[in-house]
């Protein structure tokens, strides 16, 4: 009995299909980008308004919880010229008045604190190493 059935090797594989549709579909939104004249500088693929309004109040919502953290944590007996009580009156104020200044005021400070941390690891890890060696010239 020899049935005419189709030849696993006949049809092509789902992941060549799924291959060849990803491909396709880069091609057109390649082209699509062109005929929009975007800068050549822009990224490849456009920003998607969803991702854009999630970044913006993920940022706002943080912001706002971590002034309102700190606030928690303020003394409770601090006069009126301590400094920690005044970056948090100050704090408070600007997400009162202009909560976007806040939230890019909170992202250049991250962006010092995390460039802080990055420069003082190698020179905690360069101490960790001479200790090391140290330690082992004793033995």
């Amino acid at each position: 009995m020899s049935m005419n059935r189709p030849r696993a090797t006949d049809r092509p594989a789902p992941l060549t299909v799924l291959n060849a549709h990803i491909a396709e579909t880069s091609q057109r939104a390649r082209q699509q980008m062109a005929s929009a004249s975007v800068p050549p500088d822009a990224s490849r693929w456009p920003p998607l308004r969803s991702a854009e309004r999630f970044r913006e109040t993920w940022s706002r919502v943080s912001a706002e919880t971590e002034v309102a953290r700190a606030e928690q944590r303020a003394p409770d007996n601090a006069g009126p010229l301590n400094s920690h009580r005044l970056v948090l009156h100050t704090l408070g104020l600007m997400r009162q008045l202009s909560p976007e200044y806040l939230q890019a005021f909170l992202a250049q400070a991250e962006t010092l604190l995390w460039l802080e941390h990055a420069q003082s690891l190698p020179k905690a890890l360069a101490g960790k190493a001479v200790a090391s060696k140290v330690a082992r010239r004793k033995k």
